[in-house]
C-alpha cells in the first residue's frame, strides 16, 4: 500500500513539475525564446568554425566565429527587412484575394452542379482577412523585434563557448562519463539537424524561387525567403509555403494556370529534395517520430508563439537526448523516437 502511495505521490510531483515549468516557460518567453534561438545559431556558427578548422587547421577560430556571427545575424536582420513590409503590403491585397477565391469557387460550383455555391466562408467559417494578416503581421512583429536581444546572446555565446563547456564540466563534478557523453552526442545531434534543415532549405527555396520568378510572380523575393524560414517548421512549412503564393497568383494573374504551375512545382521540388536529397542527408540524425514533430510544433507555439514553431524541433530533439541519457526516463525518449534508439550514433 505504501509502495503504491509513494509512487502515486511521485507521478502528481512530476505532474505538477511539469505544469510548473511549462508556466515558467510562457510567462518568461520574451527572454527565453531569444536565449533559445541564440543557442541555436551559436551551435550551427560552432560547427561551421570545425567545417572550416578541418580544411584550414591555421584558421584563426576568433575570426571566424565572429565573421559567421556577423553574417549569419546579418542574414537574420536582412530576411526581416524584407519578411515585414512585404506581410504588411500583402494584407491590404486579401480582402481582394478573397473575393477572386469566392468567385472562381462560385464558378466551379455552377459548372458541377451544386445548388448553393461553395465560398469562402462557408468552408472556414466567418473569415475576417484583415484580422487574420493583422494576427499575423503582430507575431512577425514580435518575433523580428526580439532580433536584438538574440544578437546580443549570440555575441555572448560566442565569447564564453569554451567557458560554458568547463562550466558544465564542472557542473557534473569533472566526471567523463555518460551525463557529459550524452550531452556532447546532443550537441553534436542537434546541429547535424539544423545544419541538413539549412541545406535542403536553401535548396527548396532556390528552386522555388526560380519558379516563381520564372511565371512573373510579385513579391518572389519575399516568398523564397518565408519558403526558406518555413522549412525549420516539418510539413506545415512545405505546405504553406506553397499555398500562399499560388493563392497570391490568383490575385496577380487572370488565368489559373500561373498558380497552379507554382503550386506542382513548388510540391514537386519538396518531393525531390525530401525523398532523394533528405534522406542521404540525415541518416539517423533527426530521429523523431513525425507525429511527435507535430505535437512539438503545436506545444511550443502555444508556449513561444511563432518562434516556438521554428525552434520547436531542436528543442524537442535535445529533450529526447537527454530524457535517453536518464535511466528511468528512456522509455519516454523510445516513445517519441522514430526507430526506438533516441540516441545519435557517437560523433
Amino acid at each position: 500500500m505504501s509502495d503504491t502511495s509513494r509512487s502515486d505521490d511521485t507521478v502528481a510531483w512530476a505532474l505538477i513539475g511539469t505544469a510548473a515549468a511549462v508556466l515558467l516557460l510562457h510567462v518568461f518567453r520574451a527572454i527565453l525564446w531569444p536565449f533559445a534561438f541564440a543557442l541555436v545559431i551559436t551551435v550551427l556558427i560552432q560547427a561551421f568554425l570545425r567545417a572550416v578548422v578541418s580544411v584550414w587547421p591555421r584558421a584563426n577560430k576568433r575570426a571566424v566565429a565572429l565573421i559567421a556571427g556577423v553574417a549569419a545575424l546579418g542574414l537574420l536582420f536582412a530576411a526581416g527587412g524584407v519578411v515585414l513590409p512585404g506581410v504588411a503590403g500583402l494584407r491590404d491585397e486579401l480582402p481582394l484575394l478573397l473575393e477572386r477565391l469566392n468567385g472562381l469557387l462560385t464558378a466551379v460550383s455552377h459548372r458541377v452542379g451544386l445548388e448553393e455555391p461553395l465560398t469562402v466562408d462557408v468552408l472556414f467559417g466567418n473569415l475576417n482577412a484583415r484580422e487574420v494578416a493583422s494576427w499575423m503581421l503582430g507575431g512577425l512583429s514580435s518575433a523580428f523585434s526580439g532580433l536584438v536581444l538574440t544578437a546580443l546572446f549570440v555575441i555572448f555565446q560566442l565569447v564564453s563557448w569554451e567557458l560554458i563547456g568547463r562550466r558544465l564540466r564542472l557542473a557534473l563534478g569533472g566526471r567523463e562519463g555518460q551525463s557529459t557523453l550524452v550531452l556532447e552526442r546532443s550537441v553534436r545531434g542537434v546541429e547535424t539537424y539544423l545544419w541538413i534543415q539549412t541545406v535542403t532549405g536553401l535548396m527548396n527555396a532556390g528552386a522555388s524561387g526560380l519558379i516563381m520568378f520564372s511565371v512573373g510572380l510579385d513579391h518572389w523575393v519575399l516568398w523564397a525567403i518565408a519558403f526558406f524560414m518555413l522549412s525549420f517548421i516539418p510539413f506545415l512549412g512545405v505546405a504553406i509555403g506553397s499555398i500562399g503564393p499560388a493563392l497570391f497568383a490568383l490575385l496577380q494573374f487572370s488565368s489559373p494556370w500561373p498558380s497552379a504551375i507554382i503550386f506542382v512545382g513548388i510540391q514537386a521540388v519538396a518531393f525531390v529534395v525530401g525523398n532523394l536529397v533528405l534522406p542521404k542527408l540525415q541518416a539517423s540524425t533527426q530521429n523523431i517520430d513525425p507525429c511527435a514533430s507535430l505535437m512539438a510544433v503545436g506545444a511550443w507555439s502555444i508556449v513561444w508563439g511563432l518562434p516556438g514553431a521554428f525552434l520547436a524541433v531542436p528543442l524537442t530533439l535535445a529533450l529526447i537526448y537527454q530524457l535517453a541519457g536518464t535511466r528511468r526516463l528512456r522509455w519516454v525518449a523510445i516513445l517519441l523516437s522514430n526507430d526506438g534508439e533516441p540516441l545519435p550514433e557517437t560523433p
